[in-house]
């Protein structure tokens, strides 16, 4: 009889080869993906610190100055709407070569400027309606806070950014009207020197800062060299007043164009090789484990559990069904006058009949109960959560099974049938309840065979 689990030899090139050899060039996929990820991440990571830090300053360096309009604002107010000695006032605030001019403009209209002196178009300015930041106006005056605009070209012809802040002036009834505005323009790129973006260069990043032109509603670019940002950057918003401003970076090379990376490529080749036979060779002793396994487990014929299996896993079975108080059941039935069919038919056809019993019978066992072929034309079933009659109903399936039609070989029909003895299991002792379903057995075949029958102690002739 050929044995089902025979431990084949090693082809030079086999599908376990092959399957090794994708499980390896996916690991070692995994492993540069992960390193140059890993690469990705911790650049990532820089680029991100950077642009937190280069926000702050951002913010910093420009509020910092525009926050000079309001300062400008309470002198106003305490001037009862003006500032006696303006330009010395002006001139003792800049503190700052990026601040460009200070102006007054009440009711929006400028009628003062610091410095002058290149500045004098400005005089007569109405902010709200000739000025191309007249939108931060209105909304300065409307939120009553400092509000920034740009940056833009101003009439001068250079970049600035602007502040605008709003003043009231109560009226001494209580009642605040406004005023007008005071601004302070700062020179562009200039305002961001102390920011230290070169910082990007230095490091190998390219950059780009950028707003949303609230006139135009489209993409700005403030300052950097965005057209060397790769698809894959970061980008950070940064609020400066009442203005959304973002910082996009990116390393300037891609993953390749480092050495670093190069190294773990061909690294991982070497690793891929490494993987391929590691694993092939756990592939091949885990494959003659299991088929040792089921070996030991199995009835090589049949392929459903051998004798001593059943024996074991009906115990752990009974354990748990004893936890649960579940009624158990053992069913042993035996082929009739199976000799005859291997003495007229020969072994060969005696060992078909077996398989398609074995066959026939599975498809009406549970999947929680254990079915084995327990010796020669004899099989064994344990029932788990049973009752009587529905474990003789289940015998009784069985058998029809089995009679109900022949067993076709080719051109041989062969008509099979089998006794069945059924017992339940007393005490959740396995051995006995074998034992008196194998009585029950003798006395099915003693009854004419092809039968089902109970074990009853009463009957038990050996009791």
């Amino acid at each position: 009889m050929k044995n089902n689990y025979e431990i084949t030899k090693p082809h030079r090139i086999s599908r376990l080869a092959v399957a090794s050899l994708l499980v390896a060039v996916i690991l070692c996929s995994l492993y540069v993906y992960i390193t140059v990820a890993n690469k990705n991440q911790m650049d990532s990571m820089e680029i991100e610190q950077i642009i937190f830090r280069k926000s702050i300053l951002i913010s910093d360096a420009i509020t910092k100055n525009l926050n000079k309009a309001e300062t400008l604002a309470v002198l106003v107010r305490q001037g009862n709407g003006g500032i006696a000695d303006f330009d010395a006032v002006a001139e003792s605030m800049i503190d700052d070569p990026a601040i460009w001019t200070m102006l007054l403009a009440p009711d929006g209209v400028v009628s003062q400027v610091y410095p002058l002196a290149g500045n004098e178009a400005m005089i007569g300015l109405d902010l709200f309606g000739d000025s191309i930041d007249s939108s931060e106006a209105v909304v300065a005056r409307d939120s009553r806070q400092l509000v920034m605009g740009g940056p833009f070209y101003t009439l001068q012809g250079g970049l600035a950014l602007v502040g605008r802040m709003p003043v009231y002036i109560d009226d001494g009834d209580g009642n605040e009207s406004f005023w007008g505005l005071v601004s302070v323009s700062l020179r562009f790129p200039e305002a961001l020197d102390n920011a230290g973006l070169d910082a990007f260069d230095m490091q190998g990043y390219a950059y780009e800062l950028w707003r949303i032109n609230p006139n135009t509603n489209e993409k700005q670019a403030i300052t950097g060299n965005g057209e060397k940002i790769h698809t894959s950057f970061i980008e950070t918003p940064i609020s400066i007043l009442n203005a959304e401003w973002y910082i996009t970076a990116s390393a300037i090379r891609y993953w390749y164009a480092y050495p670093v990376n190069i190294v773990v490529v061909a690294t991982s080749l070497f690793i891929c090789l490494m993987i391929f036979f590691v694993m092939q060779s756990n592939y091949r002793l885990k494959q003659m484990r299991d088929a040792l396994e089921k070996m030991a487990s199995t009835d090589a014929l049949t392929g459903i559990y051998n004798r001593r299996f059943f024996i074991e896993i009906s115990q752990n079975s009974l354990t748990k069904a004893k936890r649960s108080n579940e009624a158990c059941y053992v069913i042993i039935f035996d082929l009739d006058k199976f000799k005859s069919i291997n003495d007229t038919y020969g072994h060969q056809a005696g060992d078909k009949v077996l398989i398609e019993t074995a066959s026939r019978i599975k498809i009406h066992v549970r999947p929680y109960d254990h079915f084995a072929r327990y010796g020669g034309e004899e099989f064994i079933i344990l029932v788990v959560d049973s009752d009587e009659k529905r474990v003789v109903d289940i015998a009784e399936r069985l058998r029809l099974s089995l009679c109900e039609s022949a067993f076709n070989f080719g051109d041989l029909s062969l008509p099979v049938s089998a006794s069945f003895g059924v017992a339940r299991v007393e005490d959740f002792d396995i051995e006995k309840a074998v034992k008196n379903a194998d009585v029950a057995l003798y006395q099915a075949k003693e009854a004419g065979r092809n039968n089902v029958v109970f074990y009853s102690a009463e009957a038990d002739p050996g009791d």
